[in-house]
């Protein structure tokens, strides 16, 4: 039971899985977070509305040559207060960003941010799914490569052992506590973790923990499409960017049939309908079936570097094609008024 290493994914520290499974192996890049930054000369600045994936400032600091960035969490904001921040710090464009499992809170009914709407005329998808940009992410800068702490360098960290007894012994006493799951996998060649013929998941992604009727799906696309709407309405550009949850990312690898066949919720809003929508399904898919393991981490919900590689090398593509033809401004905040 006394096994020495530091739990660091969510996912380890939440459950009683030990980091020792479930801790990643192959080397990560070490990225040095750009969550706010100053506007600088040369530079566009990017007003981020998001959730834990750009919380981060990993994604961010793979653009940070050409762009700065604030960060407003988007549970801790609405949509009009985001369209008077335009008008006040007049950003040069908007990301609008959400994880597969907050898009009901954000945009069904009872949403805090926004009028939730299911009256709407959804367009015909105009756009191919983003795939074909893996090479892409090689082009980007790179920060330092690190490898996982373990035992015996790391044996004055806490006891693994100690903490699953403690985990489980609360999991007894109230098991809905109990925050992550595992699944058997088809193939063992998707994460560079010890048990890598499993995946450990956050039991509350959508695809494990809720199912949504018609009327709903309809109104978080209309409510959604409302978003786009009015961020387009603004005049800079935009781009809303939606993320699957681990749970669907994995889908199609998992060994259980009843899973596999269930409707992951982000295919049913069809984000390639909206006007700069990026749907990251695709290219996730694209990148896992390419043999890139550790896209998302084997002890966490969120990416390794090779997922926020993608999604800045995908946010990138979608602003340049919406920037007027001319250079960058040159002015510093100072000129904003």
């Amino acid at each position: 039971m006394l096994w020495f290493q530091p739990i660091s994914g969510d996912l380890t520290r939440i459950s009683a899985y030990p980091e020792r499974w479930f801790g990643w192996n192959d080397p990560q890049q070490d990225i040095t977070a750009l969550i706010n930054s100053e506007r600088a000369s040369g530079k566009r600045h990017i007003l981020v509305i998001g959730d834990s994936f750009s919380e981060a400032g990993h994604w961010q600091a793979f653009l940070g040559e050409q762009y700065s960035f604030t960060f407003i969490h988007n549970s801790k904001t609405t949509l009009e207060k985001i369209l008077s921040k335009i008008e006040k710090d007049r950003p040069d464009a908007v990301i609008l960003e959400t994880a597969e499992r907050a898009i009901p809170d954000m945009y069904n009914s009872g949403s805090t941010f926004l009028t939730a709407i299911n009256q709407c005329v959804l367009p015909e998808s105009n756009q191919n799914a983003r795939t074909g940009n893996i090479k892409k992410t090689e082009g980007l800068p790179a920060f330092p490569y690190t490898n996982r702490q373990i035992l015996p360098r790391n044996g004055s960290n806490i006891s693994e052992g100690f903490h699953t007894l403690k985990l489980w012994a609360k999991a007894l006493i109230s098991p809905r506590k109990r925050k992550a799951k595992t699944l058997a996998l088809t193939q063992t060649n998707l994460f560079s973790n010890q048990k890598n013929d499993k995946i450990l998941l956050l039991s509350k992604d959508f695809l494990l923990s809720d199912t949504a009727d018609e009327n709903s799906i309809h109104t978080m696309r209309c409510s959604m499409q409302k978003a786009a709407t009015t961020l387009s309405r603004v005049g800079i550009p935009y781009v809303m960017l939606t993320i699957p949850d681990k749970t669907t990312a994995y889908q199609q690898y998992l060994a259980s049939a009843e899973i596999r066949q269930r409707p992951a919720l982000i295919n049913r809003l069809h984000v390639d309908k909206l006007q700069h929508g990026i749907d990251m399904l695709p290219p996730i898919q694209e990148m896992a079936a390419a043999g890139y393991k550790d896209i998302y981490l084997p002890n966490d919900t969120h990416w390794g570097y090779k997922g926020f590689q993608l999604a800045a090398v995908l946010i990138d593509i979608e602003l340049a094609s919406q920037w007027p033809a001319q250079n960058p401004p040159m002015q510093d905040s100072k000129t904003h008024d």
